[in-house]
This record gives C-alpha cells, sequence and structure tokens, in this order.
C-alpha cells in the first residue's frame, strides 16, 4: 500500500514533571498485531459456550502476551491518569478480602473464583496490556491496527446475521446447518446464547459506531469517498444491531440503543454548521426515519409498554402484592384498569425495589456476582420461590454481590476512564467514550451480573484504562511524529 511501518512502537517519555520514566518502552509492531487478533479472535467466539476451551486458550495467551507493555509501560502507574487502573486493581483485592473475611458462603464464593473472578482477571490483564499496546501506535499504524479491532468487536453482529440466514432461509437452500450454526431461542439448548449477552457484547459496538460516524461528521474537511464508505459501514453496523434486537426482542436493547441514537444526535447538533452539506442532513434524516421505525415496531410487538406506569405503581406495593416473591407460581395481581399486570414490568419493578432495601441493609455485599439477590432474598422471606435469581439491574446486583466498596471502584473506574478520554487520540477516545457510555446505560435495567457479561464488563474497563493512561503526552507524541514525517 506504499506505507512503510516502523519496527516497534516508540512510547515517547513524559514531560519533565515526570521523571519516574528513565527510558523510552518499546512495543514490537508483532506483538501488537498478534495481540489485536487475539482481541477479534476473543471477542467473537466470547459468547459461544460450544468455543470454552478455545476462549480459555484465547485469554491465557492474550494475558501472557499483555505481560510485556505492562512491564515496560510501568513507570506510567504512579500518576494521576493511573487512578482508574488502581481503582480496578483495588475492585480485585475487595473481592478477595471479601472472600477471606466477610463471606456468607465460602464455597460459593471460592467457586465463583475459580470461574467468573478468573476469566474477569485474565480479560483484564489481556485488555490492559492491549490498551497500551494501541495507546502507543502512531497515525499511520492505527490505521493500519484499527479496521482489526472494529471487525473484531463487529464479529458477535455479523455471526449473529450468519446465524439468522441459516435459521431463516436454510429449508429455502435445502440446507441442513447444524444446531450451533443456528439460532436457538429454546433456553435449554447447550446452544442457547441469553438476550443479555447479546446486549452485552452488542450494544458497545453500536454505540462505537456511532461515534466513528460522528467523528467523520465533525470533521472540518469535506466528507470524500473513502470517508462516505467507511460511514456507510458504520452505519450497516449500527442497523445490523438493531436487526438483532428487534429479532431478539430485547426490550433493554432497543432502548438503549435508541438512547446512544439521541445521544450521537444531540452531539452532532452542537455544531449547526454540519447541516450545510445536503449529505450529512440525509444521513441525518435516514438516521432518525428508521431508528423511529424500529422503536416503533418493537413497541407495538411489546404490549406491556402500554401498562408500564400503572404495573409499576402495584410492583411498589410490596406487603399487599407479594406475588413477586413466587416466581409466578401464585399467579399476579391486577392493576387499575382491571387487567392483570404485565409479568416483565411487575417482577422487574419489584425485584428493584427490594434489591434497593435489601443493597441498604447489607452495604459490604453477599459475596456472589450471580445469584445474591436470590440468596439475600431467601434468608430474609423463606417462603420465597428458588427460581428467584437477579434484581434485573446489573449495577443493584452487583452491589448486593461486592457490596458498596466494590461498586464504587468499579464504577469509579468507568467514571474516570470517561473523563480522561478526552486527553487521547483518535479512534481510541470515541471507542473509549462510546463504549463506556453503552456498559454504563446498559447496567441499569438489564440482568447482566453474570459469567461472560460481567466479564466483558471488566473488560471494557480494563482496556479504557490502558488506553488513557498516557493521555496527552501521546497526543503531543503523535503530533510530533506525524510534523516529522
Amino acid at each position: 500500500m506504499g506505507i512503510i511501518y516502523k519496527k516497534s512502537i516508540m512510547i515517547p517519555r513524559l514531560n519533565s514533571s515526570a521523571n519516574t520514566l528513565a527510558k523510552n518502552p518499546k512495543i514490537p509492531n508483532a506483538l501488537v498485531w498478534m495481540q489485536c487478533v487475539i482481541f477479534a479472535m476473543l471477542y467473537a467466539v466470547w459468547m459461544l459456550y460450544e468455543l470454552l476451551y478455545l476462549r480459555r486458550i484465547l485469554l491465557i495467551t492474550g494475558a501472557l502476551l499483555a505481560l510485556y507493555p505492562i512491564y515496560q509501560c510501568r513507570a506510567y502507574f504512579f500518576q494521576k491518569r493511573a487512578i482508574p487502573l488502581w481503582l480496578m486493581l483495588g475492585f480485585f483485592f475487595w473481592a478477595l478480602f471479601h472472600l477471606l473475611f466477610l463471606t456468607h458462603d465460602y464455597p460459593a464464593q471460592l467457586m465463583e473464583l475459580r470461574r467468573i473472578w478468573k476469566y474477569a482477571g485474565l480479560g483484564a490483564i489481556l485488555a490492559f496490556g492491549l490498551g497500551l499496546s494501541l495507546a502507543g501506535l502512531g497515525s499511520q499504524q492505527r490505521t493500519f491496527f484499527w479496521p482489526v479491532i472494529y471487525m473484531g468487536m463487529s464479529l458477535p453482529v455479523l455471526i449473529y446475521l450468519l446465524k439468522y440466514c441459516f435459521t431463516t432461509y436454510a429449508s429455502y437452500w435445502d440446507l441442513h446447518p447444524l444446531a450451533y450454526m443456528q439460532i436457538n431461542f429454546n433456553d435449554q439448548s447447550a446452544y442457547y446464547i441469553p438476550k443479555t449477552d447479546y446486549i452485552a457484547f452488542c450494544l458497545p459496538v453500536l454505540a462505537i459506531s456511532l461515534g466513528q460516524i460522528h467523528r467523520s461528521l465533525t470533521k472540518k474537511l469535506r466528507i470524500h469517498f473513502k470517508q462516505s464508505s467507511e460511514i456507510l459501514l458504520y452505519l450497516i453496523l449500527v442497523f445490523s444491531t438493531l436487526f438483532l434486537f428487534y429479532v431478539q426482542n430485547t426490550k433493554n436493547g432497543i432502548i438503549y440503543a435508541t438512547l446512544l441514537i439521541a445521544l450521537f444526535f444531540a452531539l452532532l447538533l452542537r455544531n449547526a454548521s454540519l447541516l450545510k452539506f445536503w449529505h450529512k442532513t440525509f444521513l441525518f434524516i435516514l438516521a432518525v426515519f428508521i431508528s423511529l421505525n424500529f422503536l416503533y415496531l418493537h413497541i407495538q410487538k411489546n404490549d406491556s409498554w402500554r401498562t408500564l406506569i400503572a404495573d409499576t405503581k402495584v410492583a411498589f406495593q410490596l406487603e399487599q402484592y407479594p406475588h413477586w416473591k413466587y416466581a409466578g407460581e401464585h399467579g399476579y395481581p391486577n392493576n387499575e384498569y382491571g387487567e392483570v399486570v404485565s409479568i416483565t414490568n411487575y417482577d422487574r419493578a419489584a425485584w428493584f425495589k427490594v434489591g434497593l432495601q435489601l443493597a441498604a441493609n447489607n452495604p459490604m455485599g453477599y459475596g456472589l456476582v450471580e445469584d445474591s439477590f436470590k440468596r439475600m432474598v431467601k434468608s430474609r422471606w423463606p417462603e420465597a420461590s428458588p427460581k428467584l435469581s437477579h434484581s434485573h439491574s446489573g449495577w443493584l446486583d452487583l452491589i448486593l454481590g461486592v457490596g458498596v466498596p466494590g461498586f464504587f471502584c468499579i464504577f469509579g473506574a468507568l467514571l474516570l476512564s470517561i473523563r480522561q478520554a478526552d486527553g487521547i487520540v483518535e479512534p481510541w477516545r470515541s471507542t473509549v467514550f462510546w463504549a463506556l457510555i453503552a456498559n454504563l446505560m446498559l447496567w441499569i435495567t438489564t440482568e447482566v451480573a453474570a459469567t461472560t457479561s460481567f466479564s466483558c464488563l471488566i473488560f471494557w474497563i480494563s482496556l479504557s484504562c490502558g488506553l488513557t493512561l498516557m493521555g496527552g503526552d501521546q497526543v503531543k507524541a503523535n503530533q510530533g511524529l506525524n510534523n516529522e514525517k
């Protein structure tokens, strides 16, 4: 392609105020390439249970490769921008401390340590090391590696579209695809993927795509064919993700996707001069039209939106209507319209209020990422059904599991990483901002406190910690490299 890359990535020395750096770390391009490929493969198979052993191999290999950039960049760990990193380390140490001194169920917590926390820890090391390597890339190298990173992020959506084609049209094509090549809506199937996993892995990619479109549209230069092609690809990914959420009938996914699109338009409209170009106006109208149509179709498909407020009023009367304890075994009450409440609306609203009460009474948490809500409810209300599991609010389930101190660590790391994203170069700046905003949203009302989706959250925050660690120094260094070229 006529582009010559250096043999290694030079991470420049910090300014004189940071005299802890004694030399310039070097990250070989070959190592960065391997990290990017492992990330792409891992993100593609993370949700697929049938490829569990491949996921383990990728996590271990990626974590081992990440140790080199982590060691090389160790002098950056003792400055203000490293606070999110130390908060994440504190989060893991708190989990270990809770196991040893505050446990309510030592065998169950130990099992989670060997399962959930092991995957989350390996993913955190892999992501942090990858973030450090990507942060040191020059402008030409970013152009080379970014497509690999973005393709990896997009693979879960693309794999779903492939499965959808096999599921829907295999009979027309006289094909007989295997079970793992089709979409399984039966939660008893070995190849079933929960809706919440699709939201956890696909919503951040939709948000990042919106961020890249926004970045292209806010450039002062006229959009050329290459930029238009990139915008079209990002739009295809956005609408493909919306299609996935529609087929899976994920209310949370559709709502949060709509909120992200609204945020995208709000940021776009801050600069009114953007609408001077007819193609930008056309993209704006097209995106609004299609997004509203998706939202309209989803609301028509889910009648529960019509009675949301009425059902919530009933659900918040916990003592008068205790049906929430029994997971449907004792039926459901009527709302103010004389209709039986929507199961989804009633259960989630009641469980959310109960979860808040339990969190207030147990600020140190029960100790389990999964099923802390279930165990705490059973302890307080012995008659409750054993079928209960989550409060259906990811952040609330996390507070119930790891307590307020653990929540403070992970939530603080997420917010600080968003704030520090302004000081880094593109495309990493928009990647960090939009990915973390998506995670911040989806954990509000989604049942994502589980093995796979919890590891995904840790991964995104750890990647952002690595990308934002060197901050403004990398911006200046990359500007210097570009000036030299």
